[in-house]
């Protein structure tokens, strides 16, 4: 079914505004003028508030969109209907891509792929079994359960089933790669009620996720925080090279909190500056072009290291695993259309300072951290109000290893 004029116009405002914001944000990654670089964050600032006005519009206009239109949208199957067994059973989609990367770190309860609704009309109770699986990539997800009789507090029930991805399987996905989730709903020793295919789309494996479109909402799951699992201090290659930024340190040691934090992190920048030899590209943080997933492909920081490359988040991920192994608590800063580095200034202080790492290979130490500084304390004040605390998301280390349990990927 064709969108609405509504929602066509409003998609359409949306891409003339994100192409808008793209060339702006690539002009405040160029520049390396604080004053230059304060009147490009408030036009930038002024073209995402604009964004969220009109996501705000469209999300609102696919909700009250006709029925037919919304099933659509959240793909959501019906089958065998009240009438012909006293069961209904509905399946929704609620992540149309599949992070293939971060899949193991989710949470069922939270993020789950899909979720299967099923309601007892009949005056006995019910017991029924339900599967899911990603067709030739993961094991099944399975669930029994007993439905109470028609009228009673547990007639109906909601069961959100996230199936165990295959790690050889994934492997090979290296490309956006198309998939079909199986969804079977039976009775025991009884009949199947629902035995539906939903089709999704597989992230490949070096993309880190800023988010996943929820079908059922419409709206944005925010996965930026898993950015946490390409920080990996505990490589080999990470290890080695901290000993090398040992070197520029004064007294040829980097130990944590327990000396000068900024001479620590100073050494760091010194020796990806004079060492690495690695070339930053200031491209932005990707937009699917589909709007269905927002992410970003990264090289893991010894790919980084391997390689002699980084754009933006690659160098930010190498940094903050340079922090962690140094046993400081570094942050993944995300901003609209880039990523940089912060770091808290004490142990547990909360006080945080910043850096800009696409500058290494040609600014100075005090210059990169004037230009983080700036980036950070113009979105992070514009992020106060409700509605755009997404412009500004500093994740810290700390916090997603131990509140998150997120781990390092390797």
């Amino acid at each position: 079914m064709p969108d609405s004029p509504e929602i066509s116009n409003l998609r359409q405002q949306l891409y003339e505004l994100r192409l808008r914001a793209n060339r702006v944000q690539q002009a405040v990654l160029q520049t390396t003028d604080p004053d230059r670089l304060t009147n490009l964050l408030a036009e930038a600032g002024n073209i995402e508030a604009e964004i969220a006005r009109v996501e705000r519009a469209l999300q609102a206009a696919e909700t009250s969109a006709p029925q037919a239109m919304r099933e659509e949208r959240i793909r959501t199957a019906v089958t065998r209907s009240m009438a012909t067994t006293r069961l209904a059973a509905t399946v929704k989609l609620r992540m149309a891509h599949v992070p293939t990367a971060i899949y193991h770190l989710l949470d069922e309860a939270t993020n789950p792929l899909l979720e299967i609704t099923v309601e007892n009309g009949d005056l006995k109770p019910r017991r029924l079994r339900v599967f899911s699986r990603l067709e030739g990539y993961s094991a099944d997800a399975v669930d029994t359960i007993e439905l109470e009789a028609r009228g009673k507090a547990g007639a109906s029930r909601t069961i959100p089933q996230l199936p165990t991805l295959f790690p050889d399987r994934i492997q090979s996905v290296q490309e956006l790669t198309r998939a079909t989730v199986s969804v079977l709903v039976e009775e025991l020793g009884g009949a199947i009620e629902t035995h539906e295919t939903l089709t999704v789309w597989l992230l490949a494996r070096n993309a880190a996720p800023l988010a996943v479109r929820d079908p059922a909402s419409g709206g944005w799951v925010d996965l930026s925080r898993y950015f946490g699992a390409f920080v990996t201090p505990n490589r080999r290659e990470v290890i080695l090279f901290l000993r090398r930024a040992a070197e520029k340190h004064p007294e040829r040691q980097l130990a944590g909190y327990q000396s000068d934090v900024t001479l620590q992190v100073r050494a760091i920048y010194d020796a990806l500056k004079q060492d690495a030899e690695i070339t930053y590209v200031n491209s932005l943080v990707a937009f699917n072009p589909d709007q269905s997933a927002r992410g970003q492909r990264v090289r893991l920081p010894r790919e980084t290291l391997e390689e002699k490359q980084a754009n933006c988040i690659d160098g930010t991920l190498l940094f903050a695993s340079l922090l962690e192994a140094a046993t400081l608590n570094p942050a993944i800063v995300i901003v609209p259309g880039h990523a940089f580095v912060g770091w808290e200034s004490g142990p547990n202080s909360g006080v945080w300072d910043y850096l800009e790492t696409t500058m290494i290979g040609s600014n100075s130490f005090e210059e990169a951290r004037t230009i983080g500084r700036q980036k950070a304390a113009f979105w992070e004040k514009q992020a106060t109000s409700p509605e755009k605390t997404h412009v500004f998301r500093r994740w810290s280390l700390r916090d997603l290893r131990t509140v998150y349990g997120i781990t390092p990927l390797e």
